[in-house]
This record gives C-alpha cells, structure tokens and sequence, in this order.
C-alpha cells in the first residue's frame, strides 16, 4: 500500500510540473491587429491551436501548437512550432507568418512563475533571422529583457468572472535593434492581451476572445479537421 501511495503521489507531483495553460489539447481565439503609421494594415481572427503533445523539434520542452488563420486548416505545417509550459516558465512562440514575421525580433510572450510586481528577468534568446527587408544580417545575437509592472482585477467574459492579472514588459535594445512587448498574464487563459511594438515601427495587438475544447471547436467549426 506505501508503495502504491507513492507511486500516486510521484504521478500527480508530475503532472503539477506541467499542468499550466497551453499544454492540453484546447483552442483560443484571438482578435489580432497590425498597424502601421498610415493606419491599420490587417484586422483578422487567429486561433492558437495547442496540439497536448511534445513538439518534434523539441520534446524535452516544449509542447506542439499552431497559429492558424481564420479559415485555414489547423494542420497547415507552415505555422507549427512550440510553447515552454511548466510550474517556472511559460515563453510561447508568437505568430511569424506573413505580416507577423516581424515578432521574430521583438521579445516573445513569456512569464517566470510565480509571478510579482517588480519581477525582473532576462532571457538568452540567441541568434535570430537574418532580414534583408530590416538590415539584420546573419550572426546578430540578443537577449529579452522582461519586468512586471503591476497587477490588478478585470471581469473576463470567457470566465464569467473576475480574474487575477499581471503586466509584463519585454524589451530588446540592440544596436541594431530596439522593440518591446506589453503582455497581459492569467494563470488560468494565459496572456490574454499583447501589444508587440515592432522594429519596423508597426505595431501588432492580440486579444484573447475566448477559448474552445476541440470537441467544442469541432461543432462550431466545421473546417477545422479535429
């Protein structure tokens, strides 16, 4: 019987470990915007598809996800990638299709937990692409910087509640590069605003507009093959 115990209590401890935000197989929805100085470019529904399994390219760490434009396929292989999702780390590989190609060189989303005000924490985000659109050439390393800023209540309509929250800013200064991030946090949605300020002086917003199992998802949207 003690060994049984045990083995239970290794199991759940496990699954603490991991039981975060996009490590299961759900589906959110977000309203996203991109503007420019001459105005708003594209206004367009994108869903965050979490797969709640390892991601071939890194199943040590991070878990499989796609970012999916309305109207398209969720298994369109050319938007896979991955999310950390632990009890100390959620980082998530933003959007870097199309016009959104551009977060490449702005901070990613991400939150050291637990999280509290004044927080600070730098992470070694390495190498990124080489853009001759941007004058980034190959060999250019950098590291995100992030702070927590401040914490507060808002109703959530997905929730029907009010939930507890977190600003963070993440910030890259770089010589030959200078963004920053905004995020708005939850433990039980995850980063339900972000405002990414781009080096190419546009500026993308997401906002979290509600969330799905795929068995909800697969009623309400017959394109999506679930």
């Amino acid at each position: 019987m003690k060994h049984l115990v045990l083995i239970l209590l290794c199991l759940l401890g496990n699954y603490s470990l991991q039981s975060q935000v996009y490590n299961k197989k759900i589906i959110y929805k977000y309203q996203v915007e991109n503007s420019t100085a001459n105005g708003i470019q594209k206004k367009q529904m994108m869903y965050l598809i979490c797969n709640g399994k390892a991601w071939v390219f890194d199943s040590q760490k991070q878990f499989s996800i796609d970012w999916v434009d309305e109207g398209k396929d969720i298994f369109s292989p050319n938007n896979s990638t991955g999310v950390i999702d632990n009890v100390k780390r959620i980082w998530l590989h933003p959007p870097r299709h199309d016009v959104y190609f551009v977060h490449e060189f702005t901070p990613f989303p991400e939150a050291r937990l637990p999280l509290t005000v004044g927080k600070q924490w730098t992470t070694d985000f390495g190498y990124v692409w080489s853009s001759k659109d941007l004058n980034i050439p190959n060999g250019v390393k950098v590291k995100h910087h992030y702070k927590v800023v401040s914490q507060f209540e808002e109703y959530s309509d997905i929730l029907q509640r009010k939930i507890n929250c977190f600003k963070i800013e993440g910030w890259l200064n770089h010589p030959l590069n200078q963004s920053k991030w905004i995020g708005v946090f939850n433990k039980e949605l995850g980063f339900i605003r972000m405002e990414f300020f781009n080096i190419n002086k546009s500026i993308t917003k997401m906002t979290l507009s509600d969330s799905f199992d795929w068995d909800q998802c697969k009623k309400r949207f017959g394109l999506f093959s679930l």
